[in-house]
């Protein structure tokens, strides 16, 4: 109304507000009324930025290898950023006229680029394929050296290389040999593990032989004990034998002893006599010729 307008920035925006080409007022998130037409302004975003750069390029070898990358920015210093591009804005939307932040962002991918390719340059591409950390530093070390961009006011807060690839028919090549010594490993890994089940087997049987012939032995040497032991009670047992034969013929001998003191007509009539005496009902004797002979013999020899 009248001319007069009202402006609301963010509060990572760095306002500068100009007033008949003079500076009026600046300073981090303003908002306020202002008179618009003699009235100008300029936004410097401060808040960080990530922008994606890719470049291709060739390897000591005359590979083709693409990079990804990420590059983290800001502007940390808005003064000297104003000075070297061009913030100015649409007061009625605070919309930039142009587009500053995309032209830094091209400046630092341009340096990005040739810092990656010149890194690039001097590296097999067995070697680029691993130094994604080496061509993060080349490539900061080449944005913290250029003048325009310290100077425009632009601090770059990290970089990263997102990938590295070769061309794709250099990709299958290096797949294939990588999946070779893969399955190479992996059939080693198989061959070692039946050879160290083999090993295994092999050993369980030895053990298990072992054992068999330490138990054969341990019977062979029970049996062996039983065997003497057997043999002694036999040796034993034929001994009493033997003394208990001895004993009994000793025994019948001092029972027969008393016999020897007798004449044989004697013994011959206590033969009869005892005879007699078992056969009670016996009630006549009949003595042949030889007999009677043979008594009156034993009778006339005594």
């Amino acid at each position: 109304m009248l001319g007069f307008q009202f402006i609301k920035s963010r509060a990572t925006d760095f306002v500068f507000l100009y007033s008949s080409g003079r500076l009026a007022h600046k300073g981090a998130g303003l908002s306020g009324v202002l008179f618009a037409p003699f009235a100008t302004g300029a936004v410097v975003p401060t808040d960080a930025r990530d922008d994606v750069f890719a470049v291709e390029g060739v390897s000591a070898d005359f590979q083709t290898v693409t990079i990804q990358g990420l590059i983290s920015h800001r502007i940390s210093d808005p003064v000297a950023a104003v000075k070297r591009q061009d913030f100015s804005v649409n007061l009625a939307n605070m919309h930039h006229r142009g587009e500053p932040m995309k032209q830094i962002a091209e400046r630092l991918k341009a340096i990005a680029q040739t810092a990656a390719r010149e890194t690039l340059a001097e590296a097999t591409l067995d070697d680029a394929l691993t130094k994604s950390n080496e061509l993060s530093a080349a490539i900061m070390a080449a944005i913290r050296a250029d003048d325009g961009v310290s100077t425009a006011g632009v601090a770059v807060e990290r970089v990263l290389v997102l990938s590295i690839r070769p061309a794709p028919e250099i990709r299958k090549a290096l797949e294939a040999g990588v999946r070779e010594q893969l399955l190479r490993k992996a059939d080693s890994a198989a061959f070692e593990r039946r050879r160290s089940a083999a090993n295994d087997e092999h050993d369980l049987k030895m053990r298990n032989e072992e054992n068999a012939v330490q138990l054969a032995q341990v019977e062979l040497a029970h049996a062996k004990s039983l065997e003497s032991e057997k043999l002694s009670l036999a040796e034993a047992r034929a001994q009493t034998v033997r003394a208990e034969a001895a004993s009994a013929a000793a025994a019948e001998r001092m029972r027969l002893e008393p016999w020897t003191e007798l004449s044989p007509g004697v013994i011959a009539a206590l033969g009869l006599k005892d005879w007699a005496s078992v056969n009670s009902s016996l009630t006549s004797l009949t003595l042949s010729g030889d007999g009677l002979e043979k008594i009156a013999a034993a009778l006339d020899r005594k």
